[in-house]
């Protein structure tokens, strides 16, 4: 289930009442494609974003730039913020209640087609996705609608 904030003061209250994790993801755009990533090591892992969890004394926007470097090696800044949300899931073993951030950047014109970077212990392979048929796997879709100036967003029924 997503819910969607109106706004990141909310989101970020929200998170710290209820003392969830707060996540986020990066989507970095290039000529209508999407910034993906494969675990080269892990074959099971699926389609991903870089992304991860904000740091104590961290603001979402500083993570986003963080995270991104970090399992990228793109030193990309001025990140734009596109939704936050709460998303809940019961996966495989355990049930799982996040606040995502989604940032959106732009790539550089001038960027390599695929590459691979280690990072945490893992062999990342990054290439470029189309943004309608990404493949992204458990909640890193919720924010795609918004990378589409004419896609709407979700409906007011989802807000909390």
């Amino acid at each position: 289930m997503v819910t969607f904030y109106d706004n990141q003061i909310e989101d970020r209250a929200d998170a710290e009442l209820l003392g969830l994790r707060e996540k986020v993801l990066c989507l970095v755009v290039h000529n209508s494609s999407l910034l993906v990533f494969d675990h080269a090591d892990v074959s099971d892992a699926g389609v991903q974003l870089p992304a991860g969890g904000v740091e104590p004394g961290e603001t979402p926007a500083d993570t986003a730039v963080r995270e991104l470097y970090e399992e990228s090696g793109l030193q990309l800044t001025v990140p734009r913020h596109l939704a936050s949300y709460r998303w809940e899931a019961q996966l495989p073993g355990r049930f799982t209640r996040q606040v995502c951030h989604a940032y959106a950047f732009a790539a550089p014109l001038e960027i390599s087609g695929a590459w691979t970077h280690f990072a945490d212990g893992h062999l990342f392979a990054f290439r470029w996705a189309d943004l309608d048929a990404s493949g992204l796997d458990w909640e890193m879709d919720a924010a795609l609608p918004y990378l589409h100036p004419v896609a709407s967003a979700p409906s007011q029924e989802n807000r909390p």
